[in-house]
């Protein structure tokens, strides 16, 4: 009976991880209950269970689901990341070729970001399975999409995850993180200022949804010679332009 019960169990935590990795956006428990054929009770004990070991991940702003990090451990599984990086890659070499930088594509998982694509200037590409993570409080991708996440949300994120210290640099607090964000949401942009290695600077900007949720983030990348007070401006203009452009082109979707 127990053997029974344990496969049932496993069997639907399996169906449920499909029919989210399947979507090409974040799903509510009401509508994986519904594509499952699950009752919603069994669904969201379910959904409970895999956001407390990183297979899924709960935005809790808006009570969304996607694919957790332990997922990208195992390749390249999600139709949603892959689509989001095929609608943001020729967006992120034009402005790659255009400020001379290598760009980046994220999403965030809890307190990290997941790399989904990088294009070099000089045409070297990212592996095919490009997953790898950083913490979010560190850099520019991080920041631009933690910006727009509530307080009690970030209290929620960050509740049993330290602001690791990577540099002098780096925030290492709440407060002053919630103040260099409210910076970001202010400007439309956000920095690393060699917040995660002493030699790297980041310009970051957040595409948004059609609810005006950020659900990920381009930046560019380079040193202090390249982003500095007086180069800012200008490149900040060319990544919140294509950030924008990349949002108006996913709400059309």
């Amino acid at each position: 009976m127990t053997r029974n019960y344990l496969s049932g169990s496993i069997k639907k935590g399996l169906e449920i991880i499909e029919c989210i990795g399947k979507s090409p956006k974040p799903l509510k428990a009401s509508q994986v209950s519904s594509i499952t054929k699950l009752d919603r009770a069994t669904t969201f004990k379910i959904l409970t269970y895999l956001t407390s070991t990183g297979y899924v991940f709960k935005d809790t702003k808006n009570n969304l689901y996607s694919l957790g990090h332990k997922i990208f451990e195992f390749g390249d599984k999600s139709d949603y990341l892959k689509s989001l990086t095929t609608l943001c890659f020729d967006y992120i070499k034009k402005l790659s070729n255009e400020t001379s930088h290598i760009t980046y594509l994220a999403v965030l998982e809890g307190p990290h970001i997941v790399y989904c694509d990088k294009v070099d200037p000089s045409g070297e590409s990212a592996p095919r399975a490009f997953r790898m993570r950083m913490d979010a409080h560190s850099c520019a991708l991080g920041k631009a999409i933690l910006a727009f996440k509530g307080r009690d949300e970030l209290k929620e994120i960050y509740k049993s995850y330290s602001l690791h210290k990577h540099t002098s640099n780096t925030i290492t607090s709440l407060d002053k993180l919630y103040a260099n964000l409210a910076n970001v949401r202010k400007n439309g942009y956000s920095l690393n200022e060699a917040e995660t290695f002493n030699y790297v600077y980041g310009i970051g900007a957040p595409i948004m949804d059609s609810k005006k949720r950020a659900i990920a983030a381009i930046s560019i990348s380079g040193t202090k010679g390249s982003i500095n007070i007086k180069t800012t401006p200008n490149l900040a203009k060319k990544v919140t332009e294509t950030a924008a452009l990349i949002s108006l082109k996913l709400q059309n979707n």
